[in-house]
């Protein structure tokens, strides 16, 4: 019979969860301070209460480790046809999900992240306040360089321009990314396999802070649908928009009353940030942990991440060198990240205290 799990184990537990994940902690401590000093000095101090930063990642934990524990003990328990008064079977799936060091493990990253994703959304909000937009101009004339002399959108419109087409796909950007984000940082801070679990999450919080917060100001850009507005110059995209226009009429899309939504937000204050794509950013960080993971996945994975890539372009939302950019530079965070928690893990390996008994 296994012995109780005594204060000096579980203390040994937090020092390795708040070790393991301490480059991570770091990092996040810092943005988040040096974000609420700065935000609040252009009198935009996060603008979330407490509740809302906390409330939906919370329920999304718990539904998830609810689903998954259900989940686990029909496979491993009944599934696998063992009894299901067997104590080891019920010991190794209650560790599995419920272990005090995985539980530990998540509380650590989910106090953390909501708090990132809080203090980037009100840099966000006040980017143009850093820096007015002034490179859309000069990224629609890259597109057009880089694509043979047309928008890409238009090379994608006789393909993806039909209004069952483009509902789908608006659909996929909305619902399909939200789940990719938060599915993909949950799977990973609960049950991810290390090295991939760190080198996830450094990635994520590093993309966040590089990709989505700096570069996002110093390439501030409105994109496409909003070209027209904010540069008062013939805009090669009213035909996408008035395409647009006419599919909301037939399916009501997400994209156009977002992106009026987003308008509105950004005229009393800010709100819209083109480069470089976090949608693509984001997306890239999961398909490269979830085929970390499982290769598998690549399958699934691999062509989400090509319908979010279109859709960035076909519902207006960014320019195509956007969505490269955020794609290219999340790989490089990606491998960066690889090695930095390559050398963490060697260094634990060092300094890890042994557990006491």
């Amino acid at each position: 019979m296994a012995s109780a799990i005594t204060p000096p184990s579980a203390a040994a537990a937090l020092r390795r969860v708040l070790y393991g994940n301490a480059p991570f902690l770091v990092l996040v401590a810092a943005y988040v301070t040096v974000g609420i000093v700065i935000l609040g000095r252009v009198g935009q101090a996060p603008s979330l209460s407490f509740t809302e930063t906390y409330i939906v990642p919370g329920l999304l934990v718990g539904l998830y480790l609810f689903a998954t524990f259900l989940g686990a003990i029909v496979v491993h328990v009944f599934g696998a046809r063992r009894r299901p008064s067997s104590r080891e079977t019920w010991r190794r799936v209650y560790e599995r999900w419920l272990g005090h060091e995985r539980v530990i493990g998540t509380l650590v990253i989910f106090v953390a992240l909501p708090a990132l994703l809080d203090v980037m959304y009100g840099f966000r909000l006040a980017l143009t306040f850093f820096q007015p937009f002034y490179l859309d101009p000069a990224l629609a004339r890259l597109d057009a360089v880089l694509h043979g002399g047309s928008q890409p959108w238009e090379l994608l419109q006789p393909v993806v321009g039909h209004p069952a087409v483009t509902r789908f796909i608006d659909v996929a950007y909305v619902y399909g990314w939200f789940a990719a984000l938060w599915l993909g940082v949950i799977w990973q801070t609960v049950h991810g396999r290390e090295p991939v679990r760190s080198q996830f999450l450094l990635t994520f919080a590093l993309a966040w802070i590089t990709l989505g917060t700096a570069l996002a100001i110093a390439t501030s850009s409105a994109g496409p649908v909003f070209f027209g507005r904010v540069t008062g110059l013939d805009d090669p995209f009213v035909d996408l928009i008035n395409y647009l226009a006419a599919v909301d009429q037939q399916y009501t899309l997400h994209a156009v009353a977002n992106q009026e939504r987003l308008w509105a937000t950004y005229t009393e204050w800010g709100g819209m940030s083109a480069m470089p794509s976090m949608h693509l950013a984001i997306v890239t960080a999961v398909v490269l942990a979830g085929i970390r993971s499982h290769r598998w996945l690549a399958w699934l994975l691999i062509p989400f991440g090509l319908v979010i890539l279109i859709g960035s372009v076909h519902l207006g939302w960014h320019y195509a060198i956007d969505s490269y950019v955020g794609i290219l530079a999340t790989g490089g965070i990606w491998w960066m990240s690889g090695r930095f928690v390559r050398w963490w893990k060697q260094r634990m390996s060092y300094a890890e205290v042994p557990d006491e008994t």
